[in-house]
């Protein structure tokens, strides 16, 4: 992905996270919101017709949840408390099951 898109994308993540509280909570509202923002033509698509030009369009789920950690570890304020618990119960469990094997 280009620098210039990004940055725009982190902007936009950085301006829902201020003014939304469910997008701190929630990261497939998060997505939804920031594709709505970027991409307003693909609101009213199904699921599949997004994804199916996902990858020319530049859109990235993954991406937008990264950029998402990074701008709540760069904001503090901008983190669900109890969202952030979850979050980090879930990763450990993940770590625990992939050591597994």
């Amino acid at each position: 992905m280009k620098k210039v898109k990004l940055k725009q994308i982190a902007g936009l993540v950085e301006e829902i996270l201020r003014n939304d509280e469910l997008a701190r909570r929630d990261d497939c509202y998060l997505i939804l919101e920031v594709i709505r923002r970027m991409y307003p033509f693909e609101v009213g698509k199904t699921f599949a017709q997004v994804m199916m030009g996902a990858q020319e369009k530049g859109i990235s789920f993954e991406g937008i949840t990264r950029t998402r950690r990074n701008v709540q570890r760069k904001y503090p304020e901008l983190k669900d408390l109890k969202t952030e618990e979850i979050r980090k119960k879930e990763e450990e469990e993940y770590r625990e099951f992939s050591r597994e094997d």
